[in-house]
């Protein structure tokens, strides 16, 4: 009956045959002298064959040693390119990157970072993944998620990069055209567009320094989309709810204001996370150094007031 030879008897037989001592090829093998003999005794016995001739002075290959002598060597070859293939993946920026975040996350933060990221590095390609709903990393397949709250797998790694802040917009037209907000007792008066998503209770909790107050919502159009609340506050429709990420982008372009400035909504913390991998593949480790630092610019710091002096219910936030 045909037996299945050991790649490691081989590797073995092949060193010592090279090196011509079990002490030079025990060390290569980084094993004992013992097991170098024993392995050739498993190679002898599977094949039914002595493949050594040993004295005191010298080793001698039989004929059967002889004839595998060639397999054995080309077993080692093989193994080295292996490796090296191998180590030059581990090395290379090049390959594919799997991405997952929330659709506000996607296109508020991380697309224009992916992309100047990729234009650095034109030997990957990046898919980015914007859904509402949590992707397990593991399962699903991904090399990073950026995802708000709490990481709480530990199979994963955490890269902390900040928070994100809810504050209050509104186009300056519809402000104009509406009684002034100067509390927020005052949007009881207003129109407002929610996120349904997390906000069932319709209420806001809004926060200023230490004080908190509730505002009960009247309201006028809702969405689980928070560029689709985004485009109906630019159009005129009401106050709306954005992660300041959001809601700061539109203001620059003048396109909404915001409303109650002094006071702001929840706040979630924000990671990178990937799964545990040992040694992390050098594409990866080049995304992290470049993508935290242009995080965190994006975000609010730990330190950042209004969240060291937030009531501690103020970061219960479902997610962005």
């Amino acid at each position: 009956m045909k037996t299945n030879l050991s790649p490691d008897a081989l590797l073995s037989f092949e060193a010592l045959v090279r090196l011509g001592s079990f002490t030079a090829a025990a060390a290569e093998r980084r094993c004992a002298k013992s097991h170098i003999s024993q392995q050739i005794r498993q190679l002898e016995g599977e094949l039914g064959s002595i493949l050594l001739l040993r004295t005191t002075r010298r080793m001698t290959l039989t004929e059967a040693g002889a004839r595998l002598l060639p397999h054995a060597v080309a077993m080692r070859e093989l193994m080295g390119r292996v490796r090296d293939e191998v180590e030059d993946a581990q090395d290379a920026i090049e390959g594919s990157l799997r991405i997952s975040t929330t659709p506000s996350l996607a296109q508020y933060v991380f697309s224009s970072l992916l992309a100047d990221f990729t234009r650095l590095h034109p030997g990957l390609q990046v898919r980015l993944d914007a859904l509402n709903r949590l992707q397990d990393p593991v399962l699903e397949g991904l090399d990073f998620c950026l995802r708000a709250r709490t990481v709480g797998d530990e199979r994963l790694v955490a890269h902390a990069v900040g928070y994100s802040m809810e504050r209050l917009y509104a186009a300056s037209a519809y402000l104009a055209q509406h009684p002034p907000v100067q509390e927020p007792a005052d949007l009881q008066q207003h129109q407002v567009l929610i996120n349904d998503d997390y906000q069932h209770n319709r209420l806001w909790q809004l926060y200023r320094g230490s004080e908190a107050t509730a505002v009960p919502l009247r309201a006028q159009f809702c969405s689980d989309n928070n560029p689709t609340l985004a485009m109906a506050a630019i159009a005129g429709h009401g106050i709306c709810q954005l992660p300041h990420f959001v809601g700061d982008r539109y203001r620059q372009l003048g396109l909404l204001q915001p409303v109650l400035p002094d006071w702001h909504g929840h706040f979630s913390p924000v990671f990178l996370v990937h799964p545990y991998r040992q040694p992390l593949p050098r594409k990866c480790r080049v995304f992290i150094d470049y993508m935290l630092p242009r995080l965190r610019a994006q975000l609010y710091a730990a330190d950042h007031p209004d969240i060291t002096q937030a009531p501690e219910t103020a970061a219960r936030r479902p997610g962005i």
